[in-house]
């Protein structure tokens, strides 16, 4: 499937990155659906139409309730009423995907697709069964592990907990099975490492599962490399930010000098240069896409 084709989705992707209540997660995993879509030839055409369909029932259902707060309408009722026509658009939606069965990168993107149906329709048992089949399929992208393990563990504290009115809290009645079902969902995340730069959050949720889970010292060696991945990111992002700036300076100084000299490298900057060395990076990163 060419760019030009696949315009529309990436066009409507950034229109429903403008919504506030659409969350940076989600927009990740519609990414990796479109990755898929147009790796799909021509059995991927159906595909993004359902796609485009899906973008569709979204993108109004996040309108009506930016409509709602900025008109200062935010009511349960007004909510209620929008989540029903999304909810219906799904429906619709998921009994088309059913009968688009197809194969290779399209039958993943249909897959992830039904998926996330599956989770606005707060159906997270089929989610599960439904991203498991993606992953089987061939889906190998850092957010399908991510929602994979995350939604094993939404289904394990739905099945394996409940609310205690005098604590407040959730609390385990069958710990080993909750137990085995948080390892499950934490084995997933540790699918999606990737050296990517989602890492650090994977590692976060890691860490999450296995504290709630009562794997106290494995959950705090997740946080710590969470962290520790968190600051890397924070120091490239500033380093690429610096590294544009001298960029400028350097075309700059090149054309009122005619040329630049540089002095010696400090100690500093070949201890910077060799953590920005070990940093991983995503072939879209180091291709600029």
């Amino acid at each position: 499937m060419s760019w030009a084709n696949c315009e529309d989705i990436y066009d409507r992707l950034d229109r429903l990155g403008e919504y506030e209540t659409v969350s940076t997660f989600s927009l990740a995993y519609y990414d990796a659906i479109a990755e898929y879509v147009a790796g799909g030839g021509r059995a991927g055409q159906g595909l993004r139409l359902r796609l485009v369909e899906f973008f569709e029932v979204m993108e109004q259902y996040h309108r009506a309730l930016h409509v709602f707060s900025v008109e200062d309408q935010v009511t349960l009722g007004n909510v209620r009423a929008a989540a029903q026509r999304r909810d219906v658009g799904l429906q619709v939606l998921l009994e088309q995907l059913h009968v688009d069965r197809t194969h290779g990168d399209a039958e993943t993107a249909r897959l992830l697709l039904t998926a996330e149906c599956y989770y606005q329709l707060a159906q997270i048992e089929q989610v599960v069964e439904t991203l498991d089949c993606a992953v089987q399929a061939g889906a190998d992208h850092p957010m399908a592990f991510f929602a994979l393990g995350y939604n094993r563990y939404e289904l394990a504290m739905r099945t394996f907990t409940r609310y205690d009115n005098a604590s407040g809290k959730q609390v385990v009645h069958d710990e080993d099975r909750f137990r085995l079902s948080c390892l499950a969902a934490v084995s997933s995340l540790q699918d999606g490492l990737s050296g990517s730069r989602l890492d650090g959050h994977l590692h976060w949720w890691i860490g999450n599962i296995l504290e709630a889970a009562g794997f106290d010292e494995a959950a705090g060696a997740s946080f710590a490399r969470a962290e520790e991945l968190e600051s890397n990111a924070a120091l490239l992002e500033e380093w690429e930010e610096a590294a544009i700036l001298l960029s400028f300076e350097i075309d700059v100084d090149s054309e009122e000098d005619g040329g630049s000299t540089s002095g010696p490298i400090s100690e500093d900057e070949v201890d910077q240069a060799g953590l920005l060395l070990r940093l991983s990076y995503t072939q879209s990163e180091i291709m600029d896409e």
